[in-house]
Formats: structure tokens, C-alpha cells, sequence
């Protein structure tokens, strides 16, 4: 791992300029069929294009690039739209050229080829044009890789919240250890408690429908998560408002028609309903609490009297009655 640093402070221009780098995407990636893992000693088929220019940034073919390690971005949906965003890349880099490289290492069972640590969206975009990726190379084991993707995950500043809880249960789910997830993604056990929370009690088709929600931070998304652990609203709930959405509405917007949906219902709960049962006489429930009032003017002054000096007897009557028919 020192050794990595030390790479790393070295090659300043290279390493600061990939860190710096912007948006990934995982949409449009084929999976390889068997499972890469990083080796200290290139494989033969990558030598010759590798040596010439290990320390450097070199033109690789993207035809010879793999995906690989957990997932960092949402998948590709109407409100993440990843394809105009490859597009809109490919037309810079077309007018001005590959202004950061990608980070790639050789892969360990696929001779002469490559894995992707990060610089998806580029990738992608020099595929597009039909020219190779400008592209760093190193030969970095499974942890080191996570480390420097978490590096330039933090270095973001468009990727949200939920995409953050999102990749760190993805670092998890790959059976990294929490400590691994910590320092990939630099954070505190309490922090990664809380993107934890919200990645697994927000169920994954409504956070792919929300979207990033890239203005929202940790308390938005947290209240989401607990209205899902209270069952205060349902994937079905979600589905429905979004639906009631306009076309054009972005992530954020989305995101808040759901959170705007739990302060209505909880405005209508916290109404209190009343009936009058006789005339005069008022009971009123809520969720906490029942009422009943009488008031002492008028016509319904000598019924509250009445039940100013019975209430007592006609309570422990109540009571009994519910336990006999209830056994409580």
C-alpha cells in the first residue's frame, strides 16, 4: 500500500488529474465470463503495449477493456440518463480531446486485456468515436483498486448521496470487509452505518426510479429510509406518485414529491376526527389519544353536570365491558 502511495505522488500530473475525473457509468459494459482479479506480474499479451509506458498515460484500444469492482453509479434510467451523458462527453472529447485519462490494470485470466477502476464514461465515449482512451495503467491487487476508486469517488463532486449508500453497500455485498469500505470511501464507522441504512431499507427499484437526486443530502435520504422501516409508505406509494410526476421532472424533484407525500399523511393523521354521538357532546380521536367533551352552557349544561358526577362509574363499566368481550 505504500508502495501504491508513493506511485501515486510520483506521477502527480497522471494520478491527480484521473482522480479529478467526473462521472462513471456501468450501463453499457458486457460482463466478462470469468471473474478478474488483479496480478502483480502483467500477462504476456499486455507486456509489449505496457512497458514502453507504465509511469504514463497511453492509447488503448477499448475494445480490449473489461468492467470490474462494485458498482458506483446507478444504473442507466429515465431520470439518470447516462446515454446523453456519453454523448454530450463524446462531442467534447471529439472538439477537444481527452482532457483526463482513465485508470485501468492488466487482467489477471483474460490475456490482453484490461479492467476498468475507473473512467467508465470515457471509455464509453471513446467507443463511441471509434478512438482509443487515453488511459493510466497499473498493477494494483483488489484492494488497492478499491482504494483508488474510492479516492476518486470522493474526490466527485456530482456524485449524491444515495449513489455513495449505493456503492458502499456494493463494496459489502462483494464481500470487502467494513473497515475496507471505510477507507475506500474515507468515512466513519457511523458514516458508513447510515449509508448502510438507506441502501438497504430504500428498495432498489425506487432508488433507480428517484434517481441520484444530486441536490439532496443525508437527512432527505434518511427520512426515506425510515418511512420505509415504519411502512409510512410502500414501493407501491412511490411508484404512484412518481407516476403523478411531470415527464421532465428530475431526480431531485422526484425525491421530494415522495418526502412531500409522508408530511401530508402525516398532517391527515395528526388531524383529529370527531363525532357526536348525542347532541351536545363531542368525542375526538386521534392517533394518541380519546377525548370526549361536554360543554356546561346552554341546553347541555345539566347532561355535563350528569357526567361530571357518573364518569367514574361509567368508566370502570366500559372496562369491564372490554375485558369480558375481549379478555384483555
Amino acid at each position: 500500500m505504500g508502495a501504491y502511495l508513493m506511485a501515486l505522488d510520483k506521477n502527480k500530473f497522471g494520478i491527480l488529474a484521473a482522480i479529478a475525473a467526473a462521472t462513471e457509468d456501468e450501463a453499457s459494459f458486457e460482463k466478462p465470463s470469468v471473474t478478474a482479479r488483479a496480478h502483480r506480474t502483467l500477462p504476456k499479451g499486455t507486456v509489449g503495449s505496457v512497458r514502453a509506458g507504465l509511469g504514463g498515460i497511453q492509447d488503448i484500444d477499448t475494445s480490449l477493456i473489461m468492467p470490474w469492482g462494485p458498482q458506483d453509479r446507478l444504473e442507466l434510467t429515465a431520470v439518470n440518463a447516462a446515454d446523453e451523458d456519453v454523448q454530450d462527453l463524446a462531442e467534447s472529447i471529439k472538439n477537444s480531446g481527452q482532457q483526463v485519462p482513465a485508470l485501468l490494470r492488466p487482467a489477471e485470466h483474460r490475456d490482453g486485456k484490461f479492467e476498468v477502476i475507473y473512467g467508465r464514461r470515457r471509455i464509453l465515449a471513446c467507443r463511441k468515436l471509434g478512438v482509443p482512451v487515453k488511459a493510466l495503467i497499473r498493477t494494483l491487487d483488489d484492494s488497492e483498486a478499491l482504494i483508488a476508486k474510492g479516492l476518486e469517488n470522493t474526490s466527485r463532486q456530482d456524485l449524491s448521496f444515495y449513489e455513495r449508500a449505493r456503492f458502499a453497500q456494493a463494496i459489502l455485498d462483494q464481500s470487502y470487509t467494513r473497515e475496507q469500505a471505510q477507507q475506500a470511501l474515507t468515512i466513519s464507522k457511523n458514516t458508513l452505518s447510515q449509508l448502510e441504512r438507506v441502501a438497504r431499507l430504500i428498495p432498489d427499484l425506487v432508488g433507480v426510479a428517484i434517481g441520484p437526486a444530486h441536490g439532496a443530502g443525508r437527512p432527505k435520504w434518511m427520512a426515506l429510509a425510515a418511512a420505509f422501516e415504519s411502512a409510512a409508505i410502500s414501493e407501491g406509494d412511490v411508484f404512484k406518485l412518481l407516476a403523478e410526476c411531470p415527464k421532465n421532472a428530475g431526480s431531485d424533484a422526484r425525491l421530494q414529491a415522495a418526502l412531500a407525500s409522508l408530511t401530508k399523511r402525516g398532517a391527515k393523521e395528526a388531524r383529529p376526527s370527531e363525532r357526536t354521538p348525542v347532541k351536545g357532546a363531542i368525542v375526538r380521536s386521534t392517533k394518541s389519544a380519546v377525548s370526549l367533551t361536554v360543554k356546561r352552557a346552554g341546553a347541555t349544561k345539566g347532561f355535563a353536570d350528569w357526567i361530571d358526577n357518573n364518569i367514574d362509574r361509567l368508566i370502570e363499566e366500559s372496562h369491564q365491558s372490554f375485558q369480558d368481550e375481549t379478555g384483555g
